[in-house]
């Protein structure tokens, strides 16, 4: 019964594959024994080799080594490599002011990703390593009931996900569709016997307290099929999760502009539903993967529809929505400027006549240019400074004046590449689009028929 939802879950998913190589999560629990087990009895069949990873966490001192022996114990039974973690959590839930069961998950996941990184330096392909773990479909109806309570949206009530990625590795969750009781009596039936941590039935932690107090009164009183209606929820919001982020994937890619901006005008002809997870893959995009809440995105959308000018939201970790020129930007505020991007210029000196403005180059009278600046003029790459300024056909204007009337964000205008004389700037290099549309160059030094001697300046090496 539970080996063949096992196989028929990994196969509706299409968790593993032939060749694959699987690190167990093996907690010494019922659930990850049970899975343990399942998976080994699967393996020849489905061509897969099995690994375990065990984490001591240091949460029950005397237990948790006991927990430690019983699975090295095991796994040297079944002839299945076994790998030992151990990690203080009490000292990461200070450090890091995490919860227990943060810290926990935290541990968990960075120990799977190590082990997974030596199988991949050993020649294993990182797509042929999966990781694991045994959340069953007790731990899917809590997670929906207990998000339900604390207030969620579709994605929240989607619940766990059969597969994901985590720390470069796919995981998989091949016992989500198999309830604990069905697991109690896979693991009775092959006589086995799992460790049991006594702190699950205990009620101190919100989730024990769902299981233990909640669920069996909601079962007695409301609903005697309660799990099930919740596992049913998040199979149906889990439908709908999945193709809101297609909508969203695709109306992103429409909206993008020039570099990661996003068209205001586009975002505003969008549903609601589709616009605030355009602007979450925005601040993915930057960098912020998390802690962007629903009242996050409420703000997100006044600020859209305000009519203002230049607009800023903050967001967390130091991240921001800018609002300029119709133009929407997710970035970190105050972030320092790139490197100079990765432009070298050749300056040489030749006889006219040479035609202007060819692709990676600008060329310009050198007589005209020591006219103004003397025969030592030294031309130079670098970013703006104070004082800039460039000569165009309607006079004299301010490289600040220039930005704003090019509308170059304001984050971006440290990072333009300048080919400058002294305070003068003889090149605006665009680098293929990416800071404005086109390159732009002092009008002041044209080639004309007079010209004897000309400066030019190439781009070498471009992004």
């Amino acid at each position: 019964m539970v080996k063949n939802k096992v196989k028929n879950t990994i196969l509706k998913y299409h968790m593993l594959e032939k060749g694959d190589h699987v690190i167990i999560g093996l907690s010494g629990g019922p659930d990850s024994v049970c899975l343990f087990f399942v998976l080994k009895q699967l393996s020849s069949e489905l061509d897969i080799t099995l690994h375990a990873v065990h984490v001591n966490h240091k949460f029950r001192p005397g237990a948790a080594e006991e927990d430690q022996a019983y699975v090295e114990e095991l796994c040297k039974r079944q002839a299945i490599p076994c790998r030992t973690f151990v990690y203080d959590c009490n000292a990461m839930m200070k450090e890091q002011k995490m919860t227990g069961e943060e810290a926990g998950r935290a541990a968990r996941y960075e120990a799977f990703s190590r082990y997974g990184e030596e199988l991949a330096q050993k020649g294993i392909p990182r797509e042929q390593i999966k990781i694991a773990v045994a959340q069953n479909a007790d731990d899917q109806a809590e997670t929906v009931l207990m998000r339900l309570m604390r207030g969620t949206g579709p994605d929240g009530l989607a619940g766990i996900s059969h597969i994901r990625m985590e720390g470069g590795f796919l995981v998989v969750r091949p016992l989500l569709d198999v309830w604990r009781k069905e697991i109690a009596a896979f693991c009775e039936g092959y006589g086995l016997r799992p460790r049991i941590d006594h702190t699950n039935l205990q009620p101190i932690y919100t989730r024990n307290k769902i299981r233990l107090e909640l669920i069996p009164y909601l079962e007695e009183y409301f609903n005697p099929n309660i799990m099930e209606a919740m596992v049913r929820l998040s199979s149906i919001a889990g439908q709908d999760k999945d193709f809101l982020w297609d909508c969203a994937d695709k109306a992103y890619h429409a909206s993008r502009t020039d570099g990661e901006s996003l068209s205001l005008e586009k975002l505003r002809e969008m549903h609601p539903a589709i616009r605030q997870r355009v602007i979450v893959k925005a601040f993915e995009a930057a960098g912020l993967t998390q802690d962007i809440t629903a009242a996050h995105l409420f703000a997100a959308e006044r600020l859209l529809d305000s009519e203002e000018g230049t607009k800023t939201l903050d967001f967390p970790k130091g991240y921001a929505m800018e609002i300029q020129y119709g133009q929407v930007r997710c970035l970190r505020k105050k972030q320092q400027p790139d490197r100079l991007p990765s432009v070298k210029l050749s300056v040489q000196l030749t006889k006219a006549p040479l035609e202007e403005y060819q692709p990676g180059t600008a060329v310009f009278d050198w007589d005209k240019i020591c006219a103004v600046h003397g025969r030592e003029a030294q031309v130079c790459l670098r970013r703006r400074q104070a004082g800039d300024y460039i000569r165009l056909r309607q006079g004299r204007k301010k490289l600040q004046d220039f930005f704003v009337d090019q509308k170059v964000p304001r984050e971006l205008r440290d990072q333009v590449p300048l080919a400058a004389v002294g305070s003068e700037i003889l090149w605006v290099i665009s680098c293929s689009g990416r800071f404005l549309k086109k390159d732009r160059y002092n009008e002041k030094y044209k080639l004309d028929e007079t010209t004897k001697k000309a400066l030019l300046l190439e781009i070498l090496c471009d992004m």
